[in-house]
């Protein structure tokens, strides 16, 4: 796809900027930093699931030479961790799970620190747990939290439209159930917290993360400081999937431990610690309804869910809405009901895979979509096609669509992939399944905003220095900004040099989630580079005798539209605006909240058609070939958006069809790379790349996200080639393991032969 006339950067492919960094091993990422005097600390865990704390004894501990510190629930009175502030930072009184932080040690080195937790005597009464959520709703089984009847968290129920008339109304009700499995983020970097609070007034934090902003909100009340006073260096964040998105016991603890040591403490989290110390999926049940119309109009979707939320589950409770919504996002639904009950556990806190519940929640209706397509004698793509929203339309819950090209990508995945050769003529075993899925870009209205901040300086020598505060955890996201800045500026994009994972250098920017860095950060970054270029254009128009509207900057020159031979160098403007009368310094600055009441302004779509080949003598599914179509608005760097298909395929997969944290009497059993079982790339499909370009008019330059909107598509595409290679059996449970692939093969062998 050749990239428009009208730019000259955007649209282009252009490799990393920190490429060369990542590659060398120069980059730096939190367990690098090394700081004089720093200790190593660690965390004492309960061995139990259930328990009561009955006496904590840290005399021998205190006691041993070279620590400096031990705490306890008695140095963390009133300090809450967790989305809301519902998590003690340590277990007091009551264990509620395996894992859970009783006491914090500070020594000098890490021998010491693990010989002291060691030393650390705790006696406790051990309490019946629960630890499977279906034993949580019997009656009479032992309780999570006192106050918390049934073991049950909260009970929502997410209603748009009329979704009871539809359901009277409609013609065919088709349902099934479906369920998933504990998860890991499976992050490239361990989480670990550099904490130098070693000052009063001034708390400084290095962690990977996807937002400095939130954590300086979570962190300065819990230490009695403002937001400023807290200083969140994120670096390079190896990967975040969901899983970074606020303040973790780990780091309230090493900011204790730094504080009453008046030296800097890293807290690092390995091996099992660090299986204990994510946030991930947990089990998921759902019973899903779809009311259908003769003629396959699709008239609402009905989901009732429980959700495990583990021992604090605020953060599922807050977050767990996806899982429904995301069906009015692809289908112009008459209405959509959620019912999701949240429930406790004696197992770690929950929150979201990779994609949110969206990913587990879209397999499981692709599945049923292609299961009602063949009862209606209807090819699936057809039956997508026919029931896929278009431009202009209007969401049950508000969203408005501006910019939809979720047909066009349906039309391109059936004629890239081959489809109507496939579908039906496949051997035995062999399956072909489409999906398709939407994304917002944002989270307006989540939080008290959505705002992000940029800042472009341009040195005398026209070198650009962006300073912005989005996180790039490996996606890209900071060459995506340096090209927003250059398209601007009329320059090449390794001209811009990005300054950012710092608060107290960086402005405001609420993160890196919810797919928001694209539109958000980057309507930012447009308007910062706007102002910069306003303030050189009044200085190059009076030299070239033109209006300042009709200046064209491109290829590092500034000329008048349509007169290209008399232009100035773009540096030599720099230069002349710092050193005229004014003696201007150019600084730019921009920054963007959506203009819409909503939860998002920007929406993108795609459609994917996967083959697979499941081997009936092991039940392992093998993905052969994925096609992925996708509306990203514009495309600002091809090269990235492919890699990002490439990886968002990748997760899917790997989590569709292998992730899974085993686990007995809640000790987990494969807390490891080597155990906890992904993909290899030996197992990697064929993809084939094809974008949409609907330019979008909030996007800057039209763009929308390409993240999450690819994940959750793979994950229904896959799913229903699985169901299409059993001849329409439907796999009711997530990962889609061997043995269970295997048991549907058995079943299948056993109706054939009745």
């Amino acid at each position: 796809m050749p990239p428009p006339n009208d730019l000259s950067v955007i649209g282009r492919r252009q490799p990393r900027l920190d490429g060369a960094e990542k590659c060398s091993g120069r980059s730096v990422f939190a367990d690098d930093v090394d700081l004089p005097g720093m200790l190593c600390g660690k965390i004492l865990r309960s061995p139990h699931a259930h328990a009561r704390i009955l006496k904590i004894d840290t005399s021998k501990a205190e006691a041993l030479p070279g620590v400096k510190a031990v705490i306890t629930a008695a140095h963390a009175k009133g300090m809450m961790g967790g989305r809301r502030g519902a998590e003690p930072v340590f277990a007091d009184d009551l264990v509620t799970y395996k894992g859970r932080e009783i006491a914090a040690i500070a020594a000098l080195d890490e021998r010491t620190a693990e010989k002291a937790l060691q030393l650390i005597e705790v006696e406790y009464e051990e309490l019946p747990p629960v630890l499977i959520m279906r034993h949580a709703l019997q009656a009479g089984a032992p309780l999570v939290q006192a106050d918390k009847p049934g073991n049950i968290w909260s009970d929502n129920i997410d209603s748009y439209g009329e979704p009871e008339q539809a359901f009277d109304t409609a013609d065919l009700v088709f349902e099934e159930k479906f369920s998933t499995s504990v998860t890991h983020n499976l992050f490239a970097e361990f989480h670990v917290a550099v904490v130098d609070f070693t000052l009063p007034n001034k708390l400084t934090l290095w962690t990977p993360t996807q937002t400095g902003l939130l954590m300086q909100h979570a962190l300065g009340p819990a230490f009695g400081l403002s937001v400023s006073q807290v200083q969140i260096i994120h670096l390079n964040t190896g990967g975040a999937f969901s899983g970074r998105g606020g303040v973790r016991p780990h780091h309230y603890i090493a900011a204790l431990l730094s504080r009453k040591t008046q030296r800097p403490v890293k807290i690092f989290a390995a091996g099992d610690e660090e299986f204990l110390v994510c946030r991930a999926l947990g089990e998921n049940d759902y019973r899903m309804r779809i009311a259908v119309n003769k003629d396959g109009t699709i008239k609402a979707v009905d989901m009732d869910a429980h959700m495990d939320g583990g021992a604090f589950p605020s953060e599922v409770g807050y977050f767990g809405w996806m899982a429904g919504l995301c069906n009015s996002w692809v289908f112009p639904l008459q209405g959509n009901r959620l019912r999701r009950r949240v429930v406790m556990t004696n197992t770690r806190p929950h929150f979201l895979p990779h994609g949110g519940m969206m990913l587990t929640s879209n397999a499981a209706i692709m599945q049923l979509c292609t299961k009602i397509a063949r009862s209606l004698g209807r090819d699936p793509i057809d039956f997508l096609r026919q029931n896929a929203i278009e431009a202009g339309h209007h969401g049950l819950s508000g969203e408005v669509f501006a910019s939809c090209g979720l047909k066009e990508c349906l039309d391109i995945v059936r004629r890239e992939s081959g489809w109507d050769q496939k579908y039906g003529k496949l051997p035995d075993y062999h399956g072909i399944g489409v999906g398709i899925g939407a994304m917002a870009s944002g989270a307006k209205g989540a939080f008290k905003h959505d705002t992000s901040a940029a800042l472009v300086k341009i040195g005398e020598d026209g070198i650009v220095t962006l300073y912005t505060g989005i996180p790039d955890m490996g996606q890209g996201t900071h060459t995506t900004m340096a090209m927003i800045t250059a398209e601007v500026l009329g320059i090449r994009a390794d001209q811009v040099r990005v300054v950012a994972g710092d608060t107290d250098l960086t402005p405001i920017d609420v993160g890196a989630f919810a797919q928001r860095g694209t539109v958000q950060t980057g309507n930012a970054v447009k308007n910062a580079a706007l102002d910069a270029r306003g303030q050189l254009a009044r200085n190059a128009a009076a030299q070239l005798g033109a209006d300042e509207d009709q200046l064209v900057f491109r290829g590092g020159k500034i000329y008048a539209a349509g007169n290209p031979d008399k232009c100035l160098d773009f540096a030599r403007v720099v230069y002349g605006t710092l050193h005229s009368g004014e003696g201007r310094f150019t600084m730019g600055r921009g920054f963007y909240n959506s203009p819409l009441k909503i939860k998002t302004t920007s929406w993108s779509f795609g459609a994917q058609v996967a083959e697979v080949r499941i081997d009936p003598e092991t039940g392992v599914v093998s993905v052969l070939r994925v096609t992925v179509a996708h509306d990203v608005g514009r495309v600002i760097n091809p090269l990235a958006c492919e890699g990002q298909i490439d990886g968002q395929v990748f997760s899917a997969m790997s989590q569709l069809l292998y992730e899974e944290v085993l686990s007995d009497e809640g000790m987990y059993l494969n807390p490891s790379r080597l155990e906890y079982k992904m993909p290899r790339t030996y197992e990697m499909p064929e993809i084939s790349h094809h974008f949409v370009e609907t330019v979008d008019p909030y996007g800057p330059f039209g763009a929308k996200e390409i993240g999450e909107g690819i994940v959750v598509t793979t994950g229904g595409a896959i799913a229903a080639a699985v169901f299409d290679a059993l001849g329409g059996q439907y796999i009711h449970k997530v990962p889609m393991s061997p043995w269970r692939i295997l048991r549907a093969v058995r079943a299948r062998e056993r109706s054939a032969v009745a």
